[in-house]
């Protein structure tokens, strides 16, 4: 093994001068580099990388060892993926003669023995027995290349082992994400929301030089036809980014807000809680406008049928939805017995439209999605309920049989780290309505109604007729 380098030089660009000037901040705990395509992300991770292994041997004055400390981690989501790009990015810009890589063993994980001096463990995350080894891992940081592919939980257990300390002293924790842009767990925590000790650098092409000449105008012509990916893809840009694969987009949403509904009727939907840590959630609609929401925790059936029998009568005896499946069966049981009108909702059942969707659940967001992409709902409720709004933007859909098919709750879960309660509770609540409702006229002054009911609301809409 070569002697320790007395320095080693490393060319950043600007922008990933900027990523590694933030990290330096004692605040910044958690740092997205990432956006756009070309942008130098897994390079600035490998180096980073070796380059706090390097301060750490240099800060602790640490010694060749047999069993030198585990200092960090870093992966991807799938193992394979991790050894055949970002490992070779590793092999390309750090100096073989400074490190080696180790195979796993029962008692190491595989890891990058720096200098005989540390150790960084790498991997993937999706294997459950690789996870489980984080439970007893110490780590100063953990770095993780195209973390898009990744799970809110699976970051959670890496958190859990940032509590290494050498020679009695902690380290700076830090957690380093690259990543392209997408709806995920990552836009919520450092684009919308904003967390504290979060920050993010956004990665430009423009500002690698070792992309080849009219790359970026490459990205123009394959990415021209959707404007929202290339501002991700070549500006870095996550504010407005949809996936292709999206149910709702947040453009139909933000027009939505200044509209009023076109449905009209009252209902009251629940998605009962089905697990310990979920919630109940109950919305009162008026069209697509919400009158009232109101939560309740981990409670007896009785009690969710109680104040659902309650605010149906406060709203003159209006129909109640509720998802019927695990304990919601109880609640419609027991609504029934208050004399109540129930419409009982089973996503796993049989769609209506069999021919197109997958099953009921498939249904009622395809629907709902299609009225926001025509303008017809009605969204001023969004300023109120800024987290259904940024719920319904998050499943994705694809097409198995020939049928659409929703991402499961359960998915969606997993890969955001909460349950879309609020958001499933209002789109059983827009399905309800649709069924519950008589058929909708439009009286337009000046015009016979019959001639008025042949065109469609959003055509209404754009010739600026008034609608009562």
């Amino acid at each position: 093994m070569a002697e320790m380098p007395s320095k080693i030089v490393i060319n950043y660009t600007g922008r990933q001068k900027e990523a590694y000037n933030a990290l330096l901040l004692a605040w910044v705990k958690s740092l997205l580099y990432g956006g756009a395509k070309g942008g130098g992300k897994s390079f600035f991770l490998c180096t980073w990388v070796f380059d706090y292994a390097m301060w750490v041997v240099r800060k602790f004055n640490l010694k060749p060892s047999k069993n030198p400390p585990h200092i960090g981690w870093m992966g991807r989501k799938q193992a394979t993926d991790f050894t055949a790009t970002t490992l070779q990015t590793w092999r390309q810009v750090i100096p073989e003669q400074y490190y080696e890589l180790k195979g796993g063993t029962e008692k190491d994980s595989k890891h990058i023995l720096i200098m005989d001096r540390v150790a960084i463990d790498y991997g993937g995350l999706d294997r459950q027995e690789s996870i489980n080894k984080f439970n007893s891992a110490e780590y100063s940081f953990f770095a993780i290349d195209q973390a898009e592919e990744t799970e809110r939980d699976q970051i959670s257990v890496l958190r859990g082992s940032l509590r290494l300390k050498i020679k009695g002293k902690e380290l700076p924790y830090k957690e380093i994400y690259t990543a392209n842009p997408r709806q995920c767990w990552l836009k919520d925590d450092f684009i919308i929301d904003k967390l504290p000790g979060c920050e993010f650098v956004p990665a430009l092409p423009k500002d690698n030089p070792n992309l080849p000449e009219g790359y970026e105008q490459t990205l123009r012509d394959a990415f021209g036809y959707r404007p929202e990916l290339l501002a991700a893809y070549l500006d870095g840009d996550w504010s407005q980014i949809e996936d292709t694969a999206q149910v709702i987009l947040q453009r139909w949403l933000d027009i939505c807000k200044g509209h009023k509904s076109l449905l009209q009727g009252r209902i009251i939907s629940c998605d009962p809680a089905r697990f310990g840590d979920d919630k109940t959630v109950i919305q009162v609609l008026d069209g697509t406008e919400i009158l009232e929401r109101s939560e309740m925790g981990y409670c007896r059936t009785t009690e969710i049928s109680s104040k659902l029998a309650e605010l149906s009568r406060k709203y003159d005896n209006i129909p109640i939805v509720v998802d019927e499946i695990g304990v919601g069966s109880g609640v419609c049981d027991e609504l029934y017995q208050y004399g109540r009108r129930v419409i009982p909702f089973n996503g796993a059942e049989k769609a209506e439209n069999s021919e197109k969707y997958y099953n009921k659940r498939a249904e009622a967001w395809w629907e709902l999605a299609e009225k926001l992409s025509k303008y017809e709902c009605g969204c001023m409720f969004m300023a109120r309920y800024p987290e259904l709004l940024k719920q319904l933007t998050k499943p994705s859909y694809e097409f198995r049989n020939g049928k659409i098919l929703i991402e499961s709750k359960e998915a969606i879960k997993a890969r955001l780290g909460y349950s879309p309660d609020d958001a499933d509770c209002y789109v059983m609540g827009v399905w309800g309505m649709l069924r519950s409702r008589p058929k909708l006229t439009y009286a337009v002054v000046g015009r016979p109604l019959d001639e008025v009911n042949q065109n469609k609301p959003a055509n209404l809409l754009k010739r600026g007729m008034v609608i009562h």
